[in-house]
């Protein structure tokens, strides 16, 4: 019985670590859960989960490598000779403003918004492609309003935290506006074409 036991203890503890996952954070607020990763010169290596395929990725794109024992190392280096760069404290605050971005920020009103008046451009037959384009540029030279979506109320004051987060709304912002504007014209030019038909 006690070498059964013994035999299930030393199986149990072999399977704890093909179980640990670490994680890369990238600079653009998106996390990557890879089973391994290797640090080299001038590139980061990583096992993927699913396939177990050996990748590599660019260290500038990442901020910093979670390991499975809970330790981090930060790849991100402030550049010395850019005195408008973060450091890594603020680079973490602007990170966090990304995420959060991409947590909170919903922007229904403006993909609906944008479907209908592509779908009116699409009236102007060629020469509606370019309202689109237009109506994307100009909704996203305004700043989203971060006080209705943020999580920690005290982090409205950290000004990284707020350029991280309406950087990334904005981006959303305009990729919706043309997305949402160039199937609206799709959709409006079909429509009138079978409708004349």
């Amino acid at each position: 019985m006690r070498f059964l036991s013994g035999l299930l203890l030393i199986f149990l503890l072999s399977i704890v670590p093909a179980l640990a996952q670490d994680t890369l954070l990238l600079i653009n607020g998106k996390t990557m859960i890879v089973k391994s990763v290797d640090l080299k010169d001038f590139t980061i290596a990583y096992r993927t989960l699913g396939k177990n395929r050996l990748r590599t990725i660019d260290p500038y794109r990442v901020f910093s490598i979670s390991y499975a024992d809970g330790t981090e190392r930060v790849i991100y280096e402030r550049d010395s000779l850019d005195p408008v760069d973060f450091s890594v404290e603020q680079m973490r605050m602007f990170i966090r403003g990304e995420q959060d971005a991409d947590r909170y920020y919903k922007n229904t009103t403006n993909k609906v918004a944008a479907f209908l008046i592509g779908g009116g451009a699409s009236y102007f037959t060629i020469y509606g492609l370019v309202i689109p384009p237009l109506y994307a540029t100009i909704i996203g030279s305004f700043s989203p309003r971060i006080e209705k979506y943020q999580t920690d109320i005290n982090l409205l004051n950290v000004s990284e935290y707020r350029e991280g987060y309406e950087r990334k709304a904005r981006d959303r912002k305009i990729r919706n506006a043309l997305i949402g504007g160039m199937a609206g014209f799709v959709t409006g030019f079909v429509v009138l074409n079978l409708a004349n038909n």
